[in-house]
């Protein structure tokens, strides 16, 4: 859970970054009429916290990949110990522990649909306390957004 703050300024850096996360930090302080040395200051803190980074965004459908995410149930205590295990697997891209029908939701990126059948029986369905996995494999993608700072500004709904 989130037990820093963020201010106006620094929504208003992770909005001119998301633009694009190669901008040279004079354009941004430029753009946001602050001193260079302020926006490194807040982009190192930022990061430091982990509220950003910067990572390439694959398109699995475009690499000719297949992608799905996996609903995992858990049987008994130890969910943290099955995510850890989870989150070793390469394929599994995006690991959540989450509430409702599954424990776990897990975005997988494999090769084919041999591949994914290979990955939920001999690696999901492995780890010590995976009772279920179900399968949704995505057909195409409606809509892939990583942007969050409006959501807060506009009472938490995301339009």
């Amino acid at each position: 859970m989130a037990s820093q703050t963020f201010d106006d300024l620094d929504r208003r850096i992770i909005d001119e970054l998301f633009e694009d996360a190669r901008r040279p930090f004079t354009t941004v302080a430029k753009d946001l009429g602050v001193a260079e040395a302020t926006i490194r200051a807040r982009v190192a803190r930022l990061q430091r916290l982990d509220a950003i980074r910067f990572v390439t965004d694959v398109k699995p459908h475009e690499l000719g990949l297949l992608f799905a995410y996996l609903g995992v149930r858990i049987q008994g205590q130890d969910v943290p110990r099955a995510i850890e295990a989870i989150c070793r697997i390469p394929e599994a891209v995006y690991v959540i522990e989450c509430t409702g029908n599954y424990d776990v939701l897990v975005e997988v990126v494999a090769t084919d649909g041999d591949d994914l059948l290979r990955l939920m029986q001999q690696e999901i369905r492995k780890v010590p306390g995976v009772a279920e996995v179900d399968s949704f494999v995505g057909l195409r993608i409606a809509k892939g957004t990583f942007r969050y700072t409006d959501l807060g500004r506009r009472g938490g709904s995301a339009r």
